[in-house]
C-alpha cells in the first residue's frame, strides 16, 4: 500500500476535502484570539466584542489566503517546467519581513511608550493633586489635628512652641506640617494598584525621608540644574512601577520647619510611584495581538509576492517557450526568412538563409539588404541613395521575383524572393522569403538538353539508318574492287592503299554509326546475373595487349568473393573499355613511350555502403596529366571532348554514363591538373555486403 502525501488533498481533483479543510482553517483563526486573552487575563470573558472584531479580522484574512490558494490550485496545468522564484522574489521577500519585523517593533515600542506615557501623567497628576495640599498646608503654616495613636505629636517640631495645643473644650491637638500630612495621605492610600509617595532630601530630618540610590541621582540632577523631572520603570518589591519625582522648592513656609535654606532652594523632592502591572498586562496583550496580525500580513504578503512571481515567471516562460518554438521553427526552414527594416536595413535572418548567402547573422544584421540581395540593376554599393534603394525594394513586395543573391565569397546565384509587409508597432517590416533556384535553374536546363538530345538521339538513330546502309555497301564494293585489283596492274599498290584507305574510313563511319545507334538507346536490354570481375577481367583481356606496347603498368585489386550484381555484361564491358581506353590516353600524353614506372593505371573493387544502399564500386585510377574542374563539370556533356579532331568523338562518356544509370547506379570523376584522375563506378547489388 502506497503512503499517502498529507498535502495530497492540494490535487485539484479533491475540492471538498479543501473546502472542509479552510473552513476548519478560517474557524481556527477566527476563535484563535480568545484563547489567547483569556490566557493572559482569566478574568476576561471569551465572548466579548474585542474578541469578535480580532477574531473575523483574523478570519477574513486567512479566508483571503484560502481564496489565493484555490486559484492557484485550480489554474491548468502546462507542459512548462515549475517556475521558481526569482532573485528579485527573494529579494522583495527580503524587503516585506524587514518591514513587518520594523513595523512589528515600533508598534510593539510605541505602545511600550503609550503606557509608560499613561502612567507618567497620571503620576503627574498626582504629584500635582500632592503639591496642592502642600501648598495650602504651608500657607496655613500647618494645621492643628486631634493626637491620635496614627498622628502622634512629630517629634521634629518640639523646638517650635506651637507644636501642641488644644482645643476649648480641652482636647489636644498637634501641629501637623505639610510633610507630616503628606506622609500620612500615602500611607492611608497604599494598596495592591495605589500609587505610592515619598518626600526625600539629600539631608532630611527624619531618618524616613532619606534618599534611595535614583532618588539620590534625581536630586543630584535637580541640584545641578540638569532636569526638572525625572521619570523611569523601576522594580519595587518585584513589581514594574513608573517613579516620577520632582524638587520641592523652598517657601517662606518651610522656613520655620527648615533652618539654613532660603527661599528657592531644593530643599527635596516627591516621589510618585505609579503601578504598571496592569498596564504591562495590557501591554502584552496587544503585543500578541499585534504579533497575529503582523503574521497574518507577513503571510500574505509573501504569498502575493511568490504567487506574483510564480505567475510572472509562468508568463515568461511561456512567452520564452512560444518564441524558441518560433525561432525554432523559423530556423529549421527550408527556405530561407529576412526581416528588413522600412529603410532596407537587415533585421534578422534565419539559419537557412546564412547557409544561403554563407555568411552568419552578425556579418549581415545592421547592413543594408543589397549586401544580400540585387534589387536594383546596381551592384548593391554604387547607389547611395536610401529612397531609391526602398522604390526597388518595394516594386518586390506581393510577388515573386527571380533576382540575383550575393555570397559572401563575391559569387551570385538565382534567388526567388517573396516580400511582404508587417505592422510592428509603429514600425513596418519587410519580411522576405528567399530560395535558393540554383538547382531548379540546372535541372530546367538538364530537361531542356534532355529535350535535345532525345531529339537529337531520333534524328541520330535515323541517320544512323540511313547511313548504316549505305556505307556497308562502300566497304563490301571496294573489298570486292580490292580482291579483282589486278596484281600486274602498274598501278596496284597505288589503287591498293586508295582502297585500303576507302574501307578503313568507312569502318571508321561504321563505328561512329554504331555509337550513334547506341547513344539513341537502340541496343540489347537482356539482364542477367553479371560478376564485375569477370566483365572487367574480360574488358581488359581485350586492351593488355595494347596496355603492353604502351608501356602501361596495370594494377588490379579484385576480391573473388564479391557479390554479383544484375545488369547486362556487354553494356558494362563497354563502359570498362571506354573508361581504361580514356585512361590509357592520358597516361600516353603525360608519358610518352614505355615508362612502367610512372605510367600506372589502378582498378579496384570492393562492396561498400553508400547512401543506405549496399553497392559495388569500382574505381579506376590514372597517374596521367589530370582534367581541370571546369572540364569535369561538362565531362558527360554528349559530343564534349578534349581529344583532336580524329580521337574522339565525345559520345563515349555521355554512352557510359547513360549505361550506368540504366543500371541504377552512378559514375562520376575526380581530378585536378597533374594530378590522378579516379573514374568511380558504383552499382547496386542485389543482396548485403556482409
Amino acid at each position: 500500500m502506497k503512503n499517502s502525501s498529507p498535502l495530497s488533498f492540494l490535487v485539484p481533483s479533491k475540492k471538498i476535502v479543501r473546502f472542509f479543510f479552510y473552513i476548519a482553517l478560517i474557524l481556527f483563526m477566527g476563535f484563535l484570539n480568545g484563547p489567547i486573552d483569556i490566557m493572559i487575563h482569566p478574568e476576561t470573558p471569551f465572548f466579548c466584542r474585542e474578541h469578535y472584531i480580532i477574531g473575523g479580522i483574523m478570519a477574513l484574512l486567512t479566508l483571503m489566503v484560502c481564496f489565493l490558494l484555490e486559484v492557484h490550485i485550480q489554474k491548468p496545468r502546462t507542459s512548462l517546467p515549475p517556475a521558481k522564484p526569482g532573485f528579485y522574489a527573494w529579494l522583495l521577500a527580503v524587503f516585506w519581513t524587514i518591514v513587518i519585523v520594523c513595523s512589528l517593533s515600533w508598534n510593539i515600542q510605541r505602545q511600550k511608550q503609550e503606557n509608560i506615557q499613561v502612567a507618567t501623567n497620571e503620576a503627574r497628576t498626582i504629584f500635582d493633586k500632592d503639591l496642592v495640599y502642600y501648598h495650602w498646608a504651608t500657607e496655613h503654616k500647618g494645621v492643628y489635628v486631634p493626637i491620635t495613636e496614627k498622628t502622634p505629636p512629630n517629634p521634629y517640631l518640639t523646638h517650635l512652641p506651637e507644636s501642641t495645643g488644644t482645643t476649648a473644650t480641652g482636647v489636644p491637638l498637634t501641629l501637623v506640617n505639610p510633610e507630616y500630612m503628606i506622609r500620612q495621605v500615602y500611607e492611608m492610600g497604599t494598596g495592591k494598584n495605589s500609587a505610592l509617595g515619598h518626600i526625600t532630601s539629600l539631608d532630611p530630618i527624619r531618618e524616613g525621608n532619606a534618599a534611595n540610590a535614583w532618588e539620590s541621582r534625581a536630586l543630584n540632577l535637580f541640584e545641578q540644574g540638569k532636569a526638572e523631572e525625572v521619570s523611569s520603570v523601576e522594580e519595587i518589591d518585584g513589581q514594574p512601577y513608573l517613579l516620577l519625582m520632582r524638587p520641592m522648592i523652598t517657601e517662606s513656609g518651610c522656613l520655620k520647619c527648615h533652618e539654613g535654606y532660603d527661599l528657592g532652594d531644593i530643599r527635596g523632592g516627591i516621589t510618585v510611584s505609579v503601578p504598571m502591572g496592569l498596564l504591562f498586562s495590557i501591554y502584552r496583550k496587544n503585543i500578541v495581538l499585534f504579533s497575529l496580525a503582523h503574521g497574518t500580513l507577513w503571510i500574505l504578503g509573501l504569498l502575493g509576492i511568490f504567487l506574483g512571481s510564480y505567475r510572472i515567471n509562468q508568463s515568461m516562460q511561456k512567452r520564452e517557450e512560444a518564441e524558441a518554438r518560433t525561432r525554432s521553427i523559423i530556423d529549421n526552414m527550408l527556405d530561407g526568412l529576412i526581416t528588413i527594416s522600412e529603410d532596407g536595413i537587415v533585421e534578422s535572418l534565419n539559419t537557412a538563409a546564412c547557409k544561403m548567402f554563407d555568411c552568419t547573422s552578425e556579418e549581415i544584421v545592421g547592413k543594408n539588404i543589397e549586401t544580400l540581395i540585387l534589387f536594383s540593376n546596381g551592384s548593391g554599393s554604387s547607389d547611395n541613395s536610401k529612397d531609391a534603394k526602398y522604390h526597388d525594394i518595394r516594386k518586390v513586395v506581393g510577388s515573386q521575383k527571380e533576382l540575383t543573391g550575393l555570397r559572401r565569397d563575391g559569387s551570385n546565384f538565382p534567388l526567388e524572393v517573396s516580400l511582404s509587409i508587417m505592422q510592428h508597432g509603429q514600425d513596418r517590416l519587410l519580411i522576405a522569403t528567399v530560395r535558393d533556384i540554383t538547382e531548379e535553374k540546372a535541372r530546367e536546363s538538364e530537361a531542356l538538353r534532355a529535350g535535345q538530345l532525345a531529339a537529337i538521339g531520333e534524328l541520330a538513330a535515323g541517320v544512323a539508318h540511313e547511313i548504316n546502309n549505305p556505307i556497308n555497301g562502300i566497304i563490301n564494293y571496294t573489298q570486292i574492287l580490292l580482291d579483282d585489283m589486278d596484281p600486274k596492274d602498274a598501278n596496284a599498290e597505288l589503287h591498293k592503299d586508295i582502297m585500303g584507305r576507302i574501307i578503313k574510313e568507312g569502318e571508321r563511319i561504321a563505328v561512329i554509326v554504331r555509337n550513334l545507334l547506341t547513344f539513341a538507346r537502340q541496343r540489347d536490354e537482356t539482364l542477367e546475373e553479371v560478376r564485375i570481375e569477370e566483365v572487367i577481367e574480360d574488358s581488359v583481356a581485350l586492351l593488355k595487349h595494347q596496355f603492353n606496347q604502351d608501356g602501361i603498368h596495370l594494377i588490379m585489386d579484385i576480391p573473388e568473393d564479391l557479390p554479383s550484381l544484375r545488369g547486362n555484361p556487354q553494356q558494362l564491358q563497354q563502359v570498362i573499355i571506354n573508361l581504361l581506353t580514356n585512361a590509357a590516353y592520358a597516361l600516353n600524353q603525360r608519358y610518352p613511350g614505355q615508362n612502367l614506372k610512372m605510367k600506372k593505371l589502378e582498378i579496384k573493387s570492393s562492396c561498400i555502403t553508400s547512401e543506405g544502399r549496399d553497392v559495388l564500386r569500382t574505381t579506376i585510377t590514372d597517374w596521367g596529366s589530370g582534367i581541370e574542374q571546369g572540364v569535369i563539370d561538362h565531362i558527360f556533356d554528349t559530343l564534349f571532348t578534349t581529344k583532336p579532331p580524329g580521337k574522339g568523338t565525345g559520345l563515349g562518356l555521355s554512352i557510359s554514363k547513360g549505361i550506368v544509370r540504366d543500371h541504377r547506379g552512378m559514375l562520376s570523376l575526380k581530378s585536378k591538373p597533374d594530378g590522378p584522375t579516379v573514374a568511380v563506378m558504383d552499382l547496386p547489388i542485389g543482396g548485403s555486403c556482409a
